[in-house]
């Protein structure tokens, strides 16, 4: 579990009592993380945090500051995932995917972004000012939004003809709001299904219709697996496809 970084500072006698009071106060009024706050304050270094964090989670730490990160490797991971789980992919060697993260034990961010990009993922620490510094400096906030659409593992392709696959689906769960449930058919004892079948059952009900554009996509792309993600405005589909390296 991720560990508290006052106590932790406390315990080092890197900050005093006083200090983490005041700031955790500065942090009430403020907002913000109580480590970034910390350094704001001048109370402790910022190099000192990581120093603590590598130690605390026995991973090797990064100072951010000084490590330029290819595009290349910045677009492997979207601006909405790095800020969520306060990542920034570094760097990538063969099927292994290096990234920064202020929590090294966040296993869910791990596999999330495995399976995203198909690499395994190799932690290392960084502090979360350096982190939020990264990600504002290799994530303009102009490029915000533009992530979840079109490209990445998620992103749908358009077919050879007609409407794309993410056409479909989005104008499949339009007209699912207003189905009734009398409408949605349930298929059952399907033994095995080619890409032909499931474009043929896409002219049919709405939820039908999405889900066989759905696997129509992940056979078409040859993915392993399909991933969907529920927010609160949008629905993310992602598509696990192997790497030949």
């Amino acid at each position: 579990m991720p560990v508290r970084i006052g106590e932790l500072l406390l315990k080092e006698k890197r900050i005093t009592p006083e200090q983490l009071q005041q700031a955790l106060a500065h942090q009430k009024a403020n907002g913000g993380k109580l480590g970034f706050n910390l350094v704001k304050m001048g109370f402790v270094k910022d190099e000192e945090i990581t120093a603590l964090l590598s130690k605390q989670y026995g991973v090797p730490s990064i100072n951010l500051t000084q490590f330029e990160i290819d595009p290349a490797v910045i677009k492997l991971i979207p601006s909405d995932t790095a800020q969520k789980y306060q990542i920034v992919p570094l760097s990538r060697a063969g099927a292994t995917l290096t990234i920064a993260m202020t929590d090294p034990t966040n296993v869910f961010a791990m596999d999330d972004i495995k399976f995203m990009t198909g690499y395994n993922v190799e932690p290392v620490v960084a502090s979360e000012t350096a982190v939020v510094e990264a990600i504002q400096r290799y994530y303009p906030v102009a490029a915000k939004g533009v992530a979840s659409k079109g490209g990445g593992a998620g992103g749908g392709g358009g077919g050879s003809t007609g409407e794309s696959a993410l056409d479909l689906a989005t104008r499949g769960l339009e007209e699912m709001q207003t189905l009734d449930a009398g409408d949605v058919e349930v298929l059952e004892d399907l033994e095995e299904i080619d890409a032909n079948t499931l474009a043929k059952q896409g002219e049919e009900a709405p939820v039908v219709r999405l889900v066989n554009v759905v696997l129509m996509s992940a056979i078409q792309k040859g993915a392993s697996d399909i991933h969907i993600e529920p927010y609160e405005k949008e629905v993310r589909i992602r598509y696990r496809v192997a790497r030949i390296l």
